[in-house]
């Protein structure tokens, strides 16, 4: 291997080590090959208790076949960007992120597995459920201001004989 090639391994595994996004490596058996810091305190799992294992164990019951239309994908050497779904965290937690996953290719241009990035979005989520109740709650409010005005409006009319008695 050349100093090039060692030197630019190097910068690729600090990235990865110091990235906020969990990024791991899988096989085309969804089996877990690599494990970053901030999969660890995403999910809970320690590398040393995924590697190895099914990357499903992350997935609700519910979304099991998003693998396998991953897996499906991949294999076609199609890219997935940006997808939001929700996972597991080890203590059961369920909670949602977006997943971008990107082949991975041998010499021969082969697909021979994926990398996933994966960022937890639980606050723009919180965030757009309370801008929605503020939105709500501002209609609310306006459709409130509106018929007070309309109620005064016909409380006038009624003790106005003219509309230039009721514009005045």
């Amino acid at each position: 291997m050349s100093l090039l090639d060692e030197n630019l391994q190097q910068h690729f595994a600090a990235i990865v080590e110091g990235s906020n996004d969990a990024i791991v490596a899988k096989d085309l058996n969804s089996i877990i090959l690599s494990w970053n810091p901030a999969a660890e305190r995403m999910f809970g799992y320690a590398a040393g208790e995924v590697v190895g294992r099914p990357i499903t164990l992350l997935i609700p019951d519910d979304r099991q076949h998003e693998e396998v239309d991953f897996i499906d994908r991949l294999r076609r050497g199609e890219r997935i960007q940006h997808f939001e779904t929700v996972r597991k965290k080890k203590n059961g937690e369920f909670f949602p992120i977006s997943v971008s996953i990107s082949p991975i290719r041998d010499r021969t241009g082969r697909v021979v597995g994926a990398s996933k990035i994966a960022r937890d979005i639980t606050a723009q989520h919180r965030a757009a459920v309370q801008q929605r109740m503020l939105l709500s709650e501002m209609k609310h409010r306006v459709g409130n201001s509106f018929a007070i005005a309309g109620s005064l409006l016909r409380l006038c009319a009624r003790q106005t004989s003219t509309v230039e008695d009721l514009l005045t």
